[in-house]
C-alpha cells in the first residue's frame, strides 16, 4: 500500500504480531531490479549507528559495492517503522530513466544484480540474528510525514519534472544523474551533475522538499526551476508534465 500512503506497514506497526520494543531492526527491499554497475544504496542508515558498519562489512564479504545513505527519504515502508523508533533501512538499486514509467518492463530486470542484493541482505540478516544487544538507535530527528494519506489528493493527477535524482547526494539541493527523454528537465537543458535548488518559490534542500514542491502543482503548470552547474546558477521556465 505504499502509493496509497504506506497503509499496510502503518497498520502493522499499530498492530504488531510481536512487540516492536523487541524488534532490532527492519530491512525492506523496494525497487531492487535495476542494479547494473551502480552502487547498491542502503537508505536510512542514519536510524542506528551500527548500520554503516554492518553494510560496510556485508559489502566487503560479498564484493558488492554498497553505499550507505543516512536519510531514508520517507520513500518506502521503513518510514512507518522509523516513526515507531525501530531502526530501519531500504535496499534500493537506484533511479533510472524508466523509473516510475511504463517503460520499466520485466525484460529489463537485472537478475544478477538481484542476486548481489540478496547476498548483502543475507549477510546483514545473519548478523542481526546472531546479535544479542539491540542496536544504538539514532532517531531523535525522525518525524511523521507532514501530509497524511487521507489528506493527499485522490484524483491521481501528479506532476513530473523528469529529473533522475542521485540518492547518494547529501545536499543541500537535489543532484541529478540525468533526465528522462521528452521531459521538462530535458527541455530545460539539465545535465547529470546539476543540483536543483529552487522550484517556484520553494527552496529545494533535499528530495522531500522536491517532492513537496511538485505536489503543489498541476500538470501543465509553468514554473521556474533554479539549478546549479558548478559555480553557475541557472534559471529555466518549464511546463510540468503529468506523471
Amino acid at each position: 500500500g505504499e502509493e496509497a500512503g504506506l497503509l499496510g506497514s502503518k497498520h502493522y506497526v499499530d498492530n504488531p504480531v510481536m512487540p516492536l520494543d523487541g524488534c532490532f531492526g527492519m530491512l525492506i527491499l523496494d525497487t531492487v531490479g535495476r542494479l547494473g554497475e551502480q552502487k547498491l544504496l542502503i537508505l536510512g542508515t542514519g536510524s542506528a549507528s551500527e548500520w554503516v558498519h554492518i553494510f560496510r562489512g556485508a559489502g566487503y564479504v560479498t564484493g558488492v559495492n554498497v553505499q550507505s545513505v543516512a536519510d531514508d527519504f520517507g520513500s518506502s515502508d521503513q518510514r512507518s517503522f522509523i516513526e515507531k523508533g525501530v531502526p530501519s533501512v531500504q535496499f534500493f538499486s537506484g533511479p533510472h530513466t524508466d523509473y516510475h514509467r511504463p517503460g520499466d518492463t520485466a525484460d529489463k530486470i537485472d537478475y544478477a544484480g538481484m542476486v548481489k542484493t540478496a547476498a548483502v541482505l543475507k549477510e546483514a540478516v545473519e548478523y542481526l540474528a546472531s546479535r544479542e544487544e539491540p542496536m544504538t538507535v539514532t532517531l531523535e530527528n525522525a518525524k511523521p510525514q507532514t501530509v497524511k494519506p487521507a489528506m493527499q489528493p485522490q484524483s491521481g493527477r501528479r506532476v513530473s519534472l523528469g529529473s533522475v535524482p542521485d540518492f547518494g547526494f547529501q545536499g543541500p539541493g537535489v543532484k541529478i544523474t540525468g533526465t528522462t527523454p521528452g521531459s521538462p528537465a530535458e527541455a530545460a537543458g539539465m545535465q547529470a551533475g546539476d543540483i536543483i535548488t529552487k522550484i517556484g518559490d520553494a527552496e529545494i534542500t533535499d528530495l522531500r522538499a522536491l517532492s513537496n514542491a511538485l505536489k503543489a502543482h498541476q500538470p501543465g503548470y509553468s514554473v521556474t526551476i533554479v539549478f546549479k552547474r558548478g559555480e553557475e546558477e541557472i534559471a529555466k521556465e518549464v511546463v510540468l508534465q503529468e506523471r
